[in-house]
């Protein structure tokens, strides 16, 4: 599993523990191959996860990895854009997305569509990385964007208030109950 997932996951998951949750349904946008989605499906054991990949090799890793684990029973990953998801109104308690906001081609769409699929009383967490100077020497860091403009993507989108905290590197911001909390994590 990769490092960097697996310390991702478990920043999540000590935000959601923050915050009360223990079951419900999680979706982990752009799950990749699927790291952050199995740390969330072993530290919430009442919880129904569901990863969303848009890559079809990625998606047969993240199964591998799922039956591997043994977390077939809770642990399910779907094909779809993050852009327009395939899952109907309100139906996750609470939504993950780890460095995806940078490489959609219309980011609002994404955040609309979290909106969306995302309960009333739902908790959003989301982290990306920021473009910076580094970009010069580090390409992907120049897909990336600044605060200021992932921001204003924030402002422009439907989704509730939100909190934004960014660090050297990343930004992340929250929304749903308590977000200064989620953030603080």
């Amino acid at each position: 599993m990769a490092k960097r997932g697996k310390r991702l996951g478990k920043t999540f998951i000590k935000a959601l523990s923050k915050l009360g949750f223990e079951k419900g349904r999680i979706l982990d946008v752009s799950t990749g191959a699927g790291e952050v989605a199995i740390e969330l499906a072993q530290a919430f054991p009442e919880a129904q996860v569901v990863g969303l990949v848009l890559s079809e090799p990625l998606l047969e890793m993240a199964r591998a990895s799922t039956a591997e684990a043994g977390l077939s029973d809770r642990l399910s990953f779907e094909k779809g854009d993050v852009q327009a998801m395939p899952f109907e109104d309100n139906s996750f308690d609470a939504v993950v997305s780890l460095n995806t906001l940078h490489v959609v081609d219309k980011p609002v769409a994404m955040l609309d569509e979290i909106e969306r699929v995302l309960t009333p009383d739902g908790i959003l967490a989301v982290s990306d990385i920021k473009r910076s100077w580094l970009g010069v020497f580090i390409s992907l860091l120049r897909t990336a964007y600044t605060s200021a403009e992932a921001k204003e993507l924030l402002r422009r989108s439907r989704l509730r208030p939100w909190e934004f905290r960014e660090s050297f590197r990343s930004f992340s911001f929250g929304a749903g109950k308590s977000v200064d909390s989620l953030l603080k994590g």
